[in-house]
Parts: structure tokens; sequence; C-alpha cells
């Protein structure tokens, strides 16, 4: 028996029982190797970052073209209501006819070679079918959609596009507002709080954890709101505390970046989006201070007509 023959074969059935046996470690529960799905480390590292980033447009195309069944201007420079490239329904009337304006602005060339390029985008992702999708196709589509907003979150939970859309897919699209959805929405809001927690640097991370803290106080306040009872003080004042922490530290991290010209390297729409944001959220956030004025009562003592008198003692000062 020549052993050099069969040396290659054995070899190679060996390998492929190894991997086989490696792949079946690392899926079985009872085993304590663990995969952590995080192939080449790209979560939360500055590539995840960035195809966090590329991947929102994407993510909006599908919604647009599997939801909504329409074509983003985005896509093709056209407003959705200067379309007049779908195709015309059984029975819908024909289009009226040419304005006299439109007849006294005839377009360029460069004009009619840009619209031309324009119908072809709409054209090739437009729907001929007039029917909308079945049920069963824009549940798959829901759930595709879900699984680019998940992996989108994974590569930068810090993000405030990647967190928000997958927060607001999860509480407010057809499938949403069951036990499981809001559950996984309170880790997703949990999980980028922590992961906020982490940056000493970049100023926008804590500005995504202030706004999880406000999601997550929206979803314990939504049971007294729906049933028009007072939200307790003790919710109040919790997310006051974890909110007013974010945008504290917020300030802080700006603070440094401006100084150390870290802020500096952004570009101006990215800086300006940040200031938006950070307005934004400290808005909302003078709304706990005003709830809890509201909730406890004044210190001093008040007369029958209702007007307050003035405590002789200057300890009760604050």
């Amino acid at each position: 028996m020549n052993f050099r023959l069969l040396a290659s074969p054995l070899l190679i059935t060996g390998g492929l029982v190894l991997a086989v046996g490696g792949f079946v470690s690392l899926n079985n529960d009872a085993t304590p190797v663990r995969h952590s799905h995080n192939a080449f480390a790209v979560q939360g590292s500055a590539y995840g970052k960035l195809l966090a980033r590329l991947s929102e447009t994407t993510i909006d195309r599908v919604w647009h073209l599997g939801v909504e069944q329409i074509v983003p201007h985005y896509m093709s420079g056209i407003e959705h209501e200067e379309d007049h490239s779908s195709p015309k329904k059984a029975g819908q009337p024909a289009p009226a006819a040419a304005t006299k304006a439109s007849l006294e602005k005839p377009r360029t060339p460069l004009q009619n070679g840009k619209r031309w390029f324009q119908d072809r985008v709409i054209a090739q992702h437009h729907r001929t079918n007039p029917n909308g999708l079945s049920d069963r196709h824009l549940a798959t589509v829901y759930r595709d959609i879900e699984e680019m907003l998940l992996r989108s979150f994974k590569l930068d939970p810090t993000h405030y596009g990647a967190y928000d859309s997958y927060h607001l897919f999860l509480t407010t699209h057809d499938f949403g507002g069951n036990p499981m959805a809001n559950a996984q929405a309170v880790k997703v809001a949990q999980f980028a709080m922590a992961a906020a927690y982490q940056e000493t640097e970049d100023p926008e991370p804590w500005l995504t954890a202030a706004a999880a803290g406000m999601n997550l106080y929206l979803m314990d306040a939504a049971p007294y709101t729906k049933k028009n009872q007072t939200i307790p003080i003790e919710i109040v004042k919790e997310y006051r505390e974890k909110i007013g922490y974010c945008l504290a530290k917020f300030d802080e991290v700006q603070q440094m970046a401006e100084a150390n010209g870290n802020w500096d390297r952004l570009s101006t729409e990215r800086q300006m989006e940040i200031a938006e944001r950070s307005l934004f959220s400290k808005r909302t956030f003078q709304q706990f201070d005003a709830m809890i004025a509201r909730a406890e009562p004044s210190s001093s003592p008040a007369d029958p007509n209702g007007a307050v008198v003035k405590s002789e003692d200057s300890d009760d000062k604050p």
C-alpha cells in the first residue's frame, strides 16, 4: 500500500473534521466556548463607525423602495411630487397639457441630458406592478430592514442615527408595540448608554446617550400617560439625573475637544448637526425641572388667598 497517496486525503479529512468540531463547539450552548460574532473586531472600531454612517443611505433606500414603494429623491435628484415617470394605471386620466410657462422656458441640452439620466434611475428602481406589496412580502422587507438596522447599530452603538433609527423602528413600525419589541428597545437604549459612557474624546456619543435616556423615560412614563395619571416623581428625578449627567459630560468633552483641536477637525456640517442636536436635547431636558417644580409643594407657607408668605427664618433659604 502506498502511504504517500493516502497522506493527502487523510490530512484533508482530518482538517475537515477539526473544522466541523470547532464550528459545533462555537455554537454549542453546553460548551464554554463562545463566538463574539464580531469578525475582525470591526464592531465599535473606527472602520465600524464609518460603515455605520455609510449604511444609513442603504437603509433609507431599502425603506423607500420596499416599504413606501417610491424612488428616493436623492437617487434621482427629483422630488417625489415632480416625478411623473410612474406607469399609468388603467382608467387614470391623461396628464394635463403643457402650460404656457413650460413652453416659454424650454430646457437646455444640458438639462435634457441630466433629466434623461434621472429618468433612467427612476426607471431602474421604479415598480411596474400597479399592485402594492402583499402582507407577507412586506413582512419580509420589514425583517430585512430590521436586520440592517441591528447590524448598523452593532457597528457603532454610539452613533445617533444608527441608534435612534433602530429604536424608532422597534417602537413605531407595524410590528412594534408588542412586549418583545419593547424589551428589545430597552436593551438597545441601555447598550447605547453603556457604550457612550466609555467615550472620553468624542462629544457626540454623549448626545446619543441623552437621547437613549429620554427614550427610556418615555417608555417608563407611557403606562401612566395612557391612563392620564401623574408620572411618579421618582421616575422623573431618576431620569433627570441620568440625562443631566450625559449633557454635562457632553459639554465637558466638547470643551476638551475644542482645547486640543479635535473639534476643528470635524466638518462644518457635522459641527452644525451636533450643535443643533445639543440645543434640542437641552431644551427637551428643561421639562424635567418644570415637572419637578409642579410636583413638589413649596416649602414656604401660603395664606388662604394664595399669596406666598415669606419666612422669617433665614435658614429656610435655598
